[in-house]
C-alpha cells in the first residue's frame, strides 16, 4: 500500500513539472514575439540611423535589448526538497487522494434448513373380499383307557425270610384301564416270583434251617393307581409321569412244606415237634396278601414304559413272608 502511494506521489509531480514547463514555453514565445514586434517598430522610426536592423552588433552598432513593460504573472507549486542519504527526495505536498472508507455491512443470509417434516397417512387399502369357509370341527377321539403290558426283573426277599433265601426273578403281566382326561385308575396284576435258597443262614435268629428248595410263589393282586402327569394335563392316552399303586391279592405259595414250612421256626417240625400247618409232601399253601408302591412311566404314542415296585406282605401264620419285586416292562394302549 506505501508502494502504491508512493508512485501516485512521484506521478503527480511529474505532471505538475511538465504542466510548468509548458506554461514556461509559452510565456517565453510570448516574450520574443514581443521582443520582435518592438524591433520591427525601432526599425522602421530608425531607417535613418546607421544601423541596420538584423546586422550583426558593432562597436558603432551594439545589440539592442528590448524588455516587456507588463509584468506576467507566473505561479508554481512550491516544491520542497530533502536531502537524505540516498539522494534529495522531492517532497512536494500532493494532495491525497480520497479513500471511500464507507463500511459495507454485509446482509446476514438467513441459512436455516426447514424440512417439511408432516407425516402423510395413508389410508390403507380397503380389505379384499374374503370367504371364509368354517373347518369342520375336529373332535378328538381318546382311546378307551384299557391296556395290557408285560414286565419282568428281581424279587428281593425281606423280613424273616431274608435270614435263608437270596433274591430271585420276577415275571408279571399287568392288565388295567386309565381314566383319559383323569388321574385314577385300575390295575390286575398277574406275577409269579421266585427266591434262591442259601445253603447257610444269615444267623441273624430268624430262620432255623435251610432247604435246597426254592420257592415259588404266583400272585393275583387288585390294585387302584394315581397318576400324575409331568405336562401338567391328561393327554387321553400314554402319559408320562409318575404313579402311585397299591391293594390287595391272594398267593398262591408252592412247595410251601419244604420251603418256608422248613425255614419258619413256627411251622419247623423238626424243632418244635408240632406241625402247625395242613401240609402234605412238597405242599402248597394259599394265603391272602398287601401291597403298595409307585412308578414312574415314559408314553410315547399309545405305548408306555414304565419302572416301578413294591413292597409285597403275604399273611402266613405266626411268621409274615415278604419281598419287594423291582420290575421294568412296556404296557400297551
Amino acid at each position: 500500500m506505501k508502494l502504491s502511494q508512493q508512485m501516485e506521489v512521484e506521478m503527480s509531480v511529474r505532471n505538475n513539472g511538465q504542466w510548468a514547463t509548458g506554461i514556461a514555453v509559452a510565456l517565453t514565445m510570448i516574450v520574443m514575439s514581443s521582443s520582435a514586434i518592438a524591433q520591427s517598430t525601432s526599425a522602421s522610426d530608425t531607417t535613418k540611423s546607421v544601423c541596420r536592423a538584423g546586422a550583426k552588433p558593432t562597436a558603432k552598432c551594439p545589440a539592442r535589448t528590448t524588455r516587456s513593460l507588463t509584468r506576467i504573472p507566473i505561479s508554481k507549486e512550491p516544491v520542497t526538497k530533502t536531502d537524505t542519504a540516498a539522494g534529495t527526495v522531492d517532497s512536494t505536498m500532493v494532495q491525497p487522494t480520497k479513500v471511500d472508507t464507507t463500511t459495507v455491512i454485509p446482509i446476514p443470509v438467513d441459512t436455516t434448513t426447514i424440512r417439511d417434516t408432516t407425516t402423510v397417512v395413508t389410508p390403507p387399502p380397503p380389505p379384499a373380499e374374503t370367504t371364509v369357509v368354517a373347518l369342520p370341527m375336529m373332535v378328538r377321539r381318546y382311546g378307551n383307557g384299557f391296556y395290557i403290558g408285560v414286565g419282568g426283573g428281581t424279587s428281593v426277599p425281606t423280613g424273616a425270610i431274608r435270614d435263608a433265601y437270596d433274591p430271585g426273578f420276577n415275571v408279571t403281566v399287568p392288565i388295567g384301564w386309565d381314566a383319559p382326561l383323569g388321574p385314577l385308575g385300575l390295575r390286575l396284576d398277574l406275577s409269579y416270583n421266585q427266591l434262591d435258597a442259601r445253603s447257610a443262614l444269615r444267623n441273624n435268629g430268624n430262620a432255623v434251617a435251610v432247604t435246597s428248595t426254592n420257592p415259588q410263589i404266583w400272585s393275583a393282586m387288585a390294585d387302584a393307581k394315581f397318576r400324575l402327569p409331568l405336562t401338567g394335563r391328561f393327554i387321553g392316552g400314554a402319559t408320562t409321569g409318575l404313579y402311585a399303586i397299591g391293594g390287595v391279592g391272594a398267593h398262591y405259595l408252592r412247595n410251601y412244606s419244604s420251603t418256608f414250612g422248613v425255614t419258619n421256626p413256627n411251622t419247623n417240625i423238626n424243632d418244635q415237634g408240632v406241625q402247625t400247618a395242613s401240609l402234605q409232601s412238597n405242599g402248597s399253601l394259599w394265603r391272602m396278601g398287601a401291597n403298595v408302591g409307585g412308578g414312574l412311566s415314559f408314553g410315547f404314542g399309545s405305548t408306555e414304559l414304565f419302572v416301578e415296585s413294591r413292597y409285597v406282605h403275604i399273611f402266613t401264620k405266626d411268621q409274615a413272608t415278604s419281598y419287594v419285586p423291582i420290575i421294568l416292562g412296556l404296557s400297551f394302549r
